[in-house]
């Protein structure tokens, strides 16, 4: 990883909760990735017309608008459908995991959050990790 190109990338963590948003920006503080947040889909969609993260982070159990409601309508927008979407999920049900790939999910984590799991998802769905 070049310094240079992760300190202009961004990820956005949609999380109802602040202590997981706070606990997953802690794990990937060390990374140097501009970290913004929102509380559920809805707030996040509304961040999506003022920037383009590198990578989004999303929790699948939210009030106003849930993950996968949030995530199809990303992948739905041709300017931001080629944003990666990692889920995040106490959830181990197997239909909640195929859902998350069934609406556009490049990954999928189950909280509690494996730090090392956090770290390589979201390096390798970088853009440039698809480069090379």
């Amino acid at each position: 990883m070049f310094m240079e190109e992760s300190l202009q990338s961004s990820v956005l963590i949609v999380d109802d909760s602040v202590i997981n948003t706070r606990v997953v920006t802690n794990m990937l503080a060390d990374l140097g990735y501009k970290i913004h947040a929102a509380k559920d889909g809805l707030q996040a969609l509304k961040l999506l017309t003022t920037f383009q993260p590198s990578v989004i982070l999303m929790d699948i159990t939210m009030p106003i608008m849930d993950g996968f409601e949030c995530c199809r309508r990303i992948k739905q927008s041709a300017s931001r459908a080629h944003i990666p979407v990692i889920f995040m999920s106490g959830s181990q049900d197997q239909r909640d995991i195929t859902r998350a790939t069934q609406v556009g999910g490049r990954g999928y984590l189950i909280k509690p959050i494996n730090e090392e799991q956090l770290k390589s998802e979201v390096e390798f769905n970088m853009p440039w990790a698809e480069v090379s």
